[in-house]
């Protein structure tokens, strides 16, 4: 049994001693790559033009909802739309969308309900300039609520109480078409 303790002791150090010796090969290989990465930039320019680190242009992209429209307390035939425009023309409103990398919730009617847009080519550092519209098609009042985020990553809202059919615009820098809600 002492034998056998003797030998998971040297086996657990010589473990440990490895863990150590790679974890310090690695940790001294950053500034070597790094110093390396230096001179290289330094015999490719002049001592004039600072070398930088380039950057990673594809950053992660991740679904961001961009747009959520929601109604409550209006008659049984409440229709509210959510449209989304890109700055080439592309729309997306009554359950279709012709916006590349997004998805649009389906065409929603009723007392209360929700449509939403999601952009899948949300990047913070660019991200594509869309513009938000709601249209209202009723006789009865109905509480509206948009929530969209812009370009820049700024969240913004609203909430409307039309009583009869309206237009609600909401630029964020794509066009907005004249009257959309009477043309789609």
């Amino acid at each position: 049994m002492r034998g056998n303790r003797g030998i998971l002791a040297a086996a657990f150090v010589a473990a440990l001693a490895m863990a150590i010796v790679t974890s310090g090969a690695s940790a001294s290989a950053s500034p070597r790559a790094s110093a390396s990465a230096k001179k290289k930039c330094r015999k490719a320019h002049s001592k004039k033009k600072k070398c930088k680190r380039k950057r990673n242009a594809d950053a992660p992209r991740s679904p961001v909802i961009r747009a959520n429209l929601s109604w409550g307390n209006g008659a049984d035939d409440v229709d509210a739309d959510l449209f989304v425009f890109d700055s080439i023309g592309n729309v997306a409103a009554n359950g279709t969308n012709t916006i590349p990398l997004s998805s649009l919730s389906a065409d929603v009617t009723g007392r209360a309900g929700s449509e939403t847009f999601t952009d899948s080519l949300f990047t913070p550092q660019a991200a594509r300039d869309l513009s938000f519209g709601v249209c209202y098609y009723g006789q009865v009042r109905s509480d509206l609520t948009i929530t969209y985020v812009t370009a820049n990553g700024v969240v913004h809202g609203d909430s409307q109480g039309p009583s009869r059919s309206s237009q609600f615009d909401y630029p964020g820098g794509a066009p907005l078409p004249d009257n959309y809600c009477q043309i789609l």
